[in-house]
């Protein structure tokens, strides 16, 4: 580990000149064997279709640059690669990948941000079937046995045979009218009766909700692992889309995004689209600005190196769109909500036990705690594999071994944590948060308006998808979205 770590760190500096973030500013003290496992993975010395080092291509003759390297913009080069265009991909991490990220940890190819697939997200599963991507179960999440705190921190057992039955019962009285509302989950233009419900947050819904306890605790923790904030400042109808796409089932939702994960982790499918795209993949080159004129558009690099291209691409996340100079402006709309910024801002983390630990799901409500919810993953060499969830990077310090300790102990009294680590999303520039998460009528008065075009600039994230926003599945939506755009501009 640490000759691969030196390797690693020879690699950035030779990249590195011109990426404009550093570990100490990723990266909590986490200590030496955190900091090993963010080194092994973040340089990836050699992009697919071009070496990010060579600037004496011709590039006069470029048809469209993609801003950002996540699965939008891979999913977008592809489209457009395949249809004969010249693509180049500027991405501003000294990796691709975006909000997704597959380390090393414990010994096995493990994701610090996007993670779980299923069938009931079409785009993603027809990329795992096209590439031959196989899927791997976490199995902690269909366990039986659950854990719960109550809301002054107690300890309870139970299974999910006694209560998930008056579980669902209570997120469909929660979601009330959730087929009148969003028949059409993944068509958000089909009507308008979700933005005319779009008013409410989750913790209004739920403190006005005639909930027992149990179905309380168990749904406040629910909406607060999957807003990834305070539930004051989370959509209700945003977690009803979640709701109405996993089939307005509650055991859909829960298989939907947290069971059923890429088989050597999210880089395999994103390497394979990657390479398949057939683009000069940029590393290392974050953008300054995008101006167009009525022949051209210009992307300015923030080392001062320029491209020209017929038509430009950005996949940014919505977090950090206003962090791009636009000439002429973005709408005002646009600036507004990127200004105002998505919520999502939660923490992931995973942590390897030192023996065999029973398999379990675990819940905690409130956004103070340090843990809203621990899912048993796997045990690997008689260890066992957690991945935690927490409401706020300020409630733990995920790369604090101690920390994570104590906080898991909340669940298992004798849990022993050998090692955790944590990708702080929050304060990654390109980040600057999770997955996209609506305020209340934030995304259901401008998502027409995110995904519209400027002249020769077109607009997808997977932050403001039609279909399963904030996820991997949208993200290859807006790509494949985006790349039709950005083709028919050019026939025009």
């Amino acid at each position: 580990m640490e000759d691969n770590k030196k390797c690693d760190v020879k690699d950035a500096e030779d990249n590195g000149k011109q990426a404009h973030i550093t570990r100490r500013k990723l990266l909590t003290t986490a200590g030496a064997g955190a900091l090993a496992v963010a080194a092994s993975e973040l340089v990836v010395a050699k992009s697919a279709g071009g070496d990010n080092s060579d600037s004496s291509k011709n590039t006069d003759e470029l048809d469209v640059i993609v801003v950002g390297g996540g699965f939008c913009g891979v999913t977008a080069a592809r489209e457009l690669g395949k249809q004969g265009y010249k693509v180049t991909i500027l991405e501003a991490r000294n990796r691709l990948g975006g909000r997704t990220f597959t380390a090393n940890f414990g010994g096995n190819p493990t994701d610090m941000g996007g993670t779980w697939v299923n069938w009931l997200q079409p785009h993603v599963w027809s990329e795992l079937h096209r590439y031959g991507v196989g899927v791997s179960e976490t199995k902690g999440a269909a366990a039986n046995p659950m854990i719960y705190l109550d809301y002054n921190g107690r300890r309870h057992e139970t299974t999910a045979a006694e209560v998930w039955p008056s579980f669902e019962a209570a997120a469909s009285a929660f979601f009330e009218d959730a087929y009148g509302i969003m028949p059409r989950p993944a068509e958000p233009f089909a009507d308008d009766q979700w933005i005319k419900s779009d008013r409410f947050s989750v913790q209004e819904k739920l403190d006005a909700a005639d909930l027992s306890p149990v179905n309380r605790i168990l749904l406040d923790t629910w909406f607060t692992l999957c807003g990834a904030a305070d539930l004051s400042e989370v959509s209700w109808v945003d977690m009803l889309r979640w709701y109405a796409l996993s089939g307005f089932t509650m055991t859909g939702q829960a298989d939907a995004i947290s069971r059923y994960k890429m088989k050597g982790g999210t880089k395999v499918l994103l390497e394979k689209i990657a390479e398949d795209s057939g683009a000069d993949i940029r590393l290392g080159v974050p953008i300054k600005s995008v101006r167009q004129t009525a022949d051209y558009a210009e992307v300015t690099m923030k080392n001062g190196d320029k491209l020209k291209a017929k038509s430009v691409i950005i996949t940014v996340p919505l977090n950090t769109l206003s962090d791009i100079d636009f000439s002429p402006r973005l709408s005002a709309k646009k600036r507004k909500v990127s200004l105002e910024k998505h919520v999502g801002n939660g923490t992931k983390f995973h942590a390897l036990l030192d023996k065999e630990y029973p398999m379990a799901t675990m819940w905690a409500p409130g956004s103070d705690v340090p843990i809203s919810y621990l899912l048993w993953d796997k045990v690997f060499d008689g260890k066992t594999h957690v991945i935690g969830f927490g409401p706020s990077m300020d409630t733990l310090d995920v790369n604090d071994t101690a920390a994570v300790q104590r906080a898991i102990r909340q669940f298992i009294p004798d849990a022993k944590v050998e090692s955790a680590f944590g990708y702080q999303w929050g304060m990654d520039p390109y980040a600057k948060g999770v997955w996209g998460v609506s305020r209340p009528g934030q995304l259901s008065n401008a998502i027409g308006e995110l995904q519209a075009s400027q002249g020769r600039i077109h607009f997808g994230s997977g932050d403001f998808a039609n279909g399963w926003r904030g996820f991997i599945d949208g993200a290859i939506e807006q790509g494949i979205v985006t790349a039709r755009k950005a083709q028919e501009q050019m026939k025009s």
